[in-house]
């Protein structure tokens, strides 16, 4: 039984391939429906490329119900649709471990290695008592049918004979407690291979579930309730570097006396450590500039450290000492773009060139 019905009782870079931004994922802002919801039905009956990969089912939402299954107004509270007509309705959080799953196809298999990106958006329904604090997708390798409504573990995954899969963990722009607006959550991976189904909802029981306000006594009948739409996933563009070319870091300004990675570049080292680890015969030179507003010395100082943190994170993510060497050069290679104000702010910059050893 539907537990819906059950409650209401109780940086630059250059690229060797191109996507023009093709989303992924099949039917991905629930548009496609067979039949206008109505009431309690499975959404593997009501919508197009979308199914439930248990015995549970969520709710779908559209425009053209004028029942308790509306948009923007239903009968867990009122939101209008991100985009288009329709949303899904999911329980993340509920008594006896009990969850709903949504499970969606991608257009192709995707391919291995390749770096992709995916994001959907998810609002918390006004009737909630309880709000999550982490999401998370799982890609898995064919579509998956278990006969209850517990949750999916790792541990319930594993038995599936056949099945390969793998976590994604989401990342939100904004609190998980909103119920004002639609939260964006998305993340970047490499797939592995197999992937050609994904599975959202909440992976963890309920004593595993980080939750807001969970200072309070949980009561047998509080849940947490999510609509979800706009789903994409997108290939995004492999890593190349040009032999003997020179980039820039990918970083927010630095403070004239700043030399640590924001969390910018730390994103751009890492996407530099797959490539360093894909090419093993590659070397990269690092080069830390500033600007002129100190004497030589401590321009040259503070330009080296800017070029040894970089080198020091990518020694910490497993590159060797080897194959990066690293300098400071103070103010001697200004960039000529004669706006004195955002030239200072360019100048302190890290450059980096990907080159080979020299034979021996």
């Amino acid at each position: 039984m539907n537990y819906s019905s059950r409650l209401l009782f109780g940086f630059s870079l250059c690229c060797t391939c191109l996507v023009n931004g093709q989303n992924l994922v099949l039917n991905g802002g629930f548009e496609e429906y067979k039949t206008c919801p109505s009431n309690f039905t499975n959404v593997d009956a009501t919508l197009q490329e979308v199914a439930t990969p248990t015995s549970s089912s969520g709710d779908y939402f559209n425009t053209c119900s004028n029942t308790d299954f509306g948009v923007p107004t239903n009968f867990k509270g009122e939101q209008k649709a991100f985009e288009g007509t329709g949303y899904i309705g999911l329980y993340f959080y509920a008594l006896n471990d009990y969850r709903e799953y949504l499970q969606l196809n991608t257009a192709r298999t995707l391919r291995e290695k390749y770096p992709y990106k995916i994001s959907l958006k998810v609002s918390l329904a006004e009737t909630s008592t309880l709000a999550i604090k982490d999401m998370a997708i799982v890609l898995t390798s064919k579509k998956v049918k278990l006969p209850n409504s517990s949750t999916l573990t790792n541990g319930r995954l594993d038995l599936q004979e056949g099945l390969q899969f793998h976590k994604v963990k989401l990342v939100p722009d904004n609190s998980l407690a909103n119920t004002e607006g639609w939260i964006t959550l998305s993340a970047e991976f490499e797939a592995k291979g197999f992937e050609n189904h994904i599975i959202v909802g909440n992976f963890q029981a309920n004593k595993a579930t980080k939750l807001y306000g969970a200072e309070r006594t949980i009561r047998s009948g509080d849940f947490s309730y999510y609509y979800i739409d706009h789903f994409v996933l997108e290939e995004l563009p492999r890593i190349n570097y040009e032999k003997d070319k020179i980039y820039v870091l990918e970083q927010n300004p630095y403070e004239p006396k700043g030399y640590k990675l924001d969390g910018k570049a730390m994103a751009s080292i890492k996407k530099i450590f797959k490539y360093l680890k894909e090419n093993a015969e590659v070397q990269m030179k690092i080069t830390g500039h500033s600007d002129s507003s100190g004497t030589p010395e401590y321009n040259k100082f503070i330009s080296s450290l800017r070029a040894r943190a970089v080198a020091l994170y990518l020694k910490k993510l497993g590159i060797d000492d080897d194959r990066i060497v690293w300098e400071g050069v103070g103010d001697s290679k200004p960039l000529r773009n004669g706006k004195v104000k955002q030239g200072h702010l360019a100048n302190r910059r890290v450059e980096f060139v990907m080159t080979t050893f020299d034979e021996q």
